[in-house]
């Protein structure tokens, strides 16, 4: 079956979103044309990387999918020494990323509840659109954990899909995200889609990630990327 109608295949289904073999082999092409700049923003990651990472990294990639932030990272930084480990509770996206990270030796991917996990000292943390599918009522213990276990000066990248608190302001942006979606989409597959969603995916505000990120002590916070409904935020621990 080819890309386009597994795609379809997969916006016709009715009940919560999965990520599972059939999203995991159209999600490079599908999450383009979901996210605005999802390539760019990748590619910023990877140049920032530059100016973050010292030698002798370690990286954790949270929410890995296919592995493009590691291999965004990679590829910014061919030559220096630096440990990749994603970490996905998705074991078909995992497949996916360890086809598109072959080319890696310093990479090892987990199949495990970012929550749970037991991590090591890191210079850089990347939460790239994952913290939205984790449950409000956990998101603040996992920023602690991210917070505690970087090293010291060390830096959590943080990109979500946002609200906003006005009602006003919130129905004008998300009619602006959803205009640009039909360029790449019917209005049917973007309403089935939504509703598998609501379920899944709960996103804050600005506002309320900020807050987040300095209740888990992080001091120094700036927003480096915003696009209407989507923003990324670079915190750094003191």
């Amino acid at each position: 079956m080819k890309t386009k109608d597994i795609e379809r295949v997969v916006l016709s289904r009715l009940g919560d979103w999965k990520f599972d073999e059939h999203v995991s082999v159209i999600f490079d092409t599908h999450v383009r044309k979901s996210i605005p700049c999802y390539t760019q923003i990748q590619e910023l990651i990877g140049i920032m990387s530059k100016e973050l990472l010292p030698e002798n990294s370690l990286v954790y990639d949270l929410g890995t999918a296919t592995g493009e932030v590691i291999k965004s990272i990679h590829n910014a930084n061919p030559i220096k020494k630096v440990k990749y480990i994603g970490l996905d509770k998705s074991e078909p996206m995992l497949r996916q990323a360890k086809i598109k990270c072959s080319n890696i030796s310093n990479v090892i991917f987990h199949r495990v509840e970012i929550e749970l996990y037991n991590y090591q000292p890191a210079d850089l943390i990347v939460a790239a659109f994952t913290l939205q599918f984790i449950e409000s009522k956990n998101r603040l213990s996992l920023l602690q954990t991210i917070h505690d276990t970087l090293k010291p000066k060390g830096n959590f990248i943080l990109c979500e899909k946002i609200i906003y608190e006005e009602s006003h302001d919130h129905d004008f942006y998300m009619d602006v995200h959803e205009i640009w979606k039909q360029n790449h989409f019917t209005k049917t597959e973007i309403k089935t889609k939504k509703e598998s969603l609501k379920n899944v995916m709960l996103p804050s505000s600005l506002e309320e990630n900020i807050k987040l990120l300095r209740k888990a002590n992080f001091k120094h916070t700036n927003v480096f990327f915003k696009w209407s409904n989507f923003a990324c935020i670079l915190a750094k621990k003191s």
